[in-house]
Formats: structure tokens, C-alpha cells, sequence
């Protein structure tokens, strides 16, 4: 199994690219509209913005400082189906914001190290 964490400019990026790696398709029934996995794809999951540092807030609850978020928006993509998500894949390890049930926090396809970089 392959658990991916992508990260894109926009949510409409990101469900267009899944579209088009075949993750995913729009399917309209009985005029009501989702979204389906296709191929391997076993779940995706909209995480949206991820917070990088968290906003504080004051006893009554207000905001004192907001919070701050990291660029783009993610989506983590469970499929038995390899992809390359390329400069859209990251990979967070512990600190990701979101985990598959059953797997550890830090599972994800792990980056292709190229000879050059291993010396």
C-alpha cells in the first residue's frame, strides 16, 4: 500500500490533478455529484491548509495572535497503485498533519534518492 501527502496552490489544483493521475472521478447520479475512487485508490483525504505555527487566544477566546499556515493545500492519497505526484509530493514524516487508520503517522512513499545525491 502507498500513502502519498501532496501539497497544491489551490483545492481545485489538487482535485484536478487527481483527476487527471486517474486517482479519482466526478460522477453524477440521480443529479448529485462525488467524487470516486478509480484504479488502487482506497482513500483521499482533503486536509486543506495545515497550520504551521498555532494562533493563540485569549481566556475568553478571542484571537490574540492568529494562526500562521503553511502554503497551498494538502491532500493524502491512499492507493495500492504506484504515482508520481512530483514537485507536489512532500514528505512530513512524524509531523504529519494526518494519518491512515492502522498505519503509522510517518507512512508515506518514501523520495527517490538519485545516485548523485547518495555521494
Amino acid at each position: 500500500m502507498n500513502i502519498y501527502k501532496t501539497v497544491f496552490d489551490t483545492e481545485a489544483q489538487g482535485k484536478q490533478v487527481l483527476i487527471d493521475k486517474n486517482v479519482w472521478q466526478e460522477v453524477t447520479e440521480e443529479g448529485v455529484t462525488s467524487m470516486q475512487y478509480i484504479n488502487g485508490t482506497l482513500a483521499v483525504v482533503y486536509i486543506g491548509k495545515v497550520v504551521e505555527t498555532p494562533g493563540t487566544y485569549g481566556p475568553d477566546g478571542h484571537e490574540v495572535t492568529p494562526p500562521i499556515y503553511y502554503d497551498g493545500v494538502a491532500y493524502d492519497i491512499m492507493s495500492s497503485d504506484d504515482l508520481d505526484f512530483g514537485n507536489n509530493e512532500v514528505y512530513p514524516a512524524d509531523n504529519a498533519a494526518h494519518q491512515f487508520y492502522g498505519f503509522p503517522r510517518g507512512a508515506e512513499v518514501s523520495p527517490v534518492v538519485s545516485i548523485e545525491e547518495e555521494e
